[in-house]
């Protein structure tokens, strides 16, 4: 979809079939998902505009944590506000946590038979070729110059031959974008104008009726105190009601650090988890 073309929002109901169905049919992990949500929302829907959808995207990679589901935050929180972020981020979650469980007391209790086997080999495919596709797509809208065309392929052969860690080559690229606009102002300038004129109209008008900043000290605090509280409530539980507290300490304080450190999403996530978990805690 060109950015050109106006974003159309929904109801709050047909945000919620969308977000409910969107948890049902998740399979393939990160990449997966995310050519899911961009050929739902920006192409068919046309929800969420091409350019605001890798405008997200873009800041979700760079967030410890599951991006996929951090972008579907956003993007539901874009649609209605708070309680379309929250509901786009349980929703993204609760579905597809009966899913897999119910195909794993399938694969546990029924996996050596033939048809069984067959079904979730016949699944791997059609990941690779979501991959393949959400691939394609993106750097279709991402891949504007020479210079990001050039970005692209040397951060795949730091990555793929050289093993350079990837926190490590976000930083470059920052480094590398602030120098480019030092030296060279006016390559910004030239992707901005590439942008449609209908867009810089509302980002102007909305910019015009702003006197002032929203507060942000109070809602960041409450924020705080919310997840503080959500982290502490499960540990408290074991605590009163469990008798290895012991381990179950330690489990959460593991996946809280792994949570924080795991930039990437699930591609970072699984190989930092089954290292740790099985060389180092056993």
């Amino acid at each position: 979809m060109n950015d050109s073309a106006a974003a159309q929002r929904p109801s709050f109901m047909a945000a919620l079939g969308f977000w409910f169905k969107l948890g049902r049919i998740s399979f393939g992990g990160t990449a997966a998902h995310i050519a899911i949500m961009h050929s739902e929302l920006v192409e068919k829907k046309r929800w969420i505009s091409n350019r605001r959808f890798l405008h997200a995207l873009s800041h979700c990679m760079i967030l410890p944590g599951p991006k996929a589901q951090q972008l579907a935050i956003y993007i539901g929180w874009k649609l209605h506000g708070k309680r379309g972020g929250l509901v786009a981020g349980t929703l993204f979650l609760l579905p597809s946590m009966f899913v897999l469980l119910a195909l794993s007391v399938v694969s546990v209790r029924f996996g050596n038979l033939p048809f069984i086997a067959a079904m979730f080999a016949g699944l791997k495919p059609t990941v690779i070729a979501l991959v393949i596709v959400a691939l394609q797509r993106f750097a279709g809208g991402a891949l504007r110059g020479v210079v990001e065309s050039a970005v692209a392929p040397a951060t795949f052969a730091a990555m793929f031959f050289f093993d350079v860690s990837l926190i490590v080559l976000m930083l470059v690229a920052v480094v590398f974008g602030l120098v480019l606009g030092t030296l060279w102002p006016d390559f910004f300038a030239a992707l901005a104008k590439q942008e449609p004129k209908r867009t810089k109209r509302a980002t102007t008008s909305a910019a015009s009726v702003a006197t002032e900043p929203p507060p942000l000290l109070k809602p960041a605090l409450r924020l705080t105190a919310s997840a503080l509280l959500l982290w502490l409530m499960p540990l408290m539980l074991f605590y009163f009601f469990v008798d290895d507290v012991h381990f179950w300490r330690d489990l959460a304080l593991f996946f809280t650090k792994t949570a924080f450190v795991t930039v990437g999403g699930s591609y970072t996530v699984i190989p930092y988890v089954a290292q740790v978990a099985v060389s180092k805690l056993h």
